[in-house]
């Protein structure tokens, strides 16, 4: 990286030149923390910069000294602080008298970043605090979408795809009516779906990330015990192509959560996951549908006691929520227009723009908790789970009965329940509650004319 400064030598000074919008000079790291903020403060204004600790305001080496230790915590410090992540190079120079001193390159296209929590950006060579008018505009600033980053050459030839993957998700979308003309060559489907670079032999990003067989995306699989990250029980770095990180992504979740059977009055058991199946796939979709594949972090999958995480990097749309879109409220936002189009045309994905209406949709008749937030850097979103990596609820002979009632007429009162099945009141309300609590069944309306609905 040029670093965009002069050295002088008078005698055996050196002088580094000049603080601009790109450069901070600090004495020491005794300054490390005003230090991390130009960094950030930089990044928001120019994406890249370099720091030096070390050398004094008027570009004058003075040296610092420097420990075996210095140069780890000076590194250990930027990534804590710096969010979203950045990259970052740091190393010990010597000037011609002897000095030491430390030179940080450091570059990101993630902004806005913080440091401490905080928003700053460059003015000649001072760092300002932000506004919220100002935080907004760096925000809106990444709200971009990825086709430069879709169209461009990849490093992946044509022989690199997962032929099979290809023409399976090909002929779906044949069967689906969305193809119109019969599988002839892998290098005909892919042209055909918009996924080689200009010269043809090779895939672009987009063609690499959907079909390279050579693990294209990272997304890394978690389980804790409990509701923090304290407990690990199992942790996994999983490398696919987007169709295989759906699959192993959705499969991760229903092998850690909790499943129930049910018997749908045939001699037929059925099992269901605590979580709807629909919801689950539809969110997941939507995180490599949406996601940003060239960005500093990874998309991550985790499941707790209490929740599931879906991450995706990239932020969500600022201004507009998951609600906007399922409401009809906004039209749908395409960042990966050939990712999206690809998984609809094989018929990954039915619609445009319907995910979050049947995730909440379907949430909601079974009484499953969400949430969504964007994050420094991406957009997660949670399920709440009921069962807690707990045994499911094993059903008591009342509670069975009530089950029962309440299924032939829900508007029924405690007292009328408590009569038919001979128990107290007490008892009914106490029952109901723990269907409640275990999501078997659900109140519709309000207490007076509202009615009970068995999931």
């Amino acid at each position: 990286m040029s670093t965009g400064c002069w050295i002088n030598v008078h005698g055996k000074q050196m002088n580094i030149g000049k603080e601009n919008e790109h450069i901070e000079f600090k004495k020491s790291t005794s300054e490390k923390d005003a230090g991390i903020i130009s960094i950030a403060s930089i990044l928001n204004k120019h994406q890249r910069g370099m720091l030096y600790f070390g050398v004094k305001d008027d570009g004058e080496v003075c040296g610092q000294d420097i420990g075996k230790d210095t140069l780890r915590s000076l590194s250990r410090d930027i990534a804590c602080q710096i969010k979203p992540p950045c990259w970052y190079q740091i190393e010990e120079k010597k000037s011609s008298d002897g000095k030491c001193f430390i030179e940080v390159q450091f570059a990101g296209s993630e902004s806005p970043y913080s440091a401490f929590g905080r928003y700053y950006e460059r003015f000649a060579d001072e760092d300002r605090l932000v506004n919220n008018a100002e935080l907004e505009r760096l925000f809106l600033s990444r709200q971009r979408d990825y086709s430069a980053w879709e169209n461009a050459e990849s490093d992946e030839s044509i022989d690199s795809i997962d032929s099979d993957l290809l023409r399976v998700e090909y002929e779906k979308g044949l069967s689906e009516g969305r193809i119109r003309s019969p599988f002839a060559s892998n290098a005909t489907a892919l042209s055909k779906l918009g996924l080689l670079s200009a010269g043809g032999t090779t895939l672009n990003n987009a063609g690499k990330v959907l079909f390279s067989s050579r693990g294209p995306v990272l997304v890394k699989f978690a389980v804790f015990a409990t509701e923090n990250r304290t407990v690990i029980l199992k942790l996994e770095h999983f490398h696919g192509n987007i169709y295989e990180c759906i699959e192993a992504s959705v499969n991760h979740i229903f092998q850690n959560i909790d499943w129930s059977v049910t018997f749908d009055g045939s001699i037929k058991r059925k099992e269901e996951p605590e979580i709807p199946r629909i919801a689950i796939r539809e969110i997941v979709i939507n995180a490599f549908a949406h996601g940003n594949y060239c960005g500093n972090t990874n998309f991550e999958v985790d499941v707790y006691k209490d929740r599931v995480c879906i991450y995706s990097p990239g932020l969500f749309p600022i201004g507009v929520t998951p609600d906007d879109f399922a409401n009809g409220a906004h039209e749908p936002l395409v960042r990966n227009p050939k990712i999206i189009n690809t998984l609809f045309i094989t018929a990954e994905i039915e619609s445009f723009g319907t995910g979050f209406e049947k995730t909440f949709d379907v949430c909601n008749r079974f009484g499953i908790g969400y949430q969504y937030e964007n994050s420094m850097s991406g957009f997660r979103f949670i399920f709440i789970r009921h069962h807690g990596q707990q045994k499911v609820h094993d059903v008591s002979d009342v509670e069975k009965k009530i089950l029962s009632i309440l299924k032939d007429d829900g508007t029924l009162t405690f007292e009328q329940i408590s009569d038919i099945i001979g128990k107290s009141k007490k008892t009914v309300y106490r029952a109901v509650k723990v269907l409640k609590e275990f999501g078997l069944v659900k109140r519709i309306g309000n207490e007076s004319d509202g009615y009970w609905e068995v999931l």
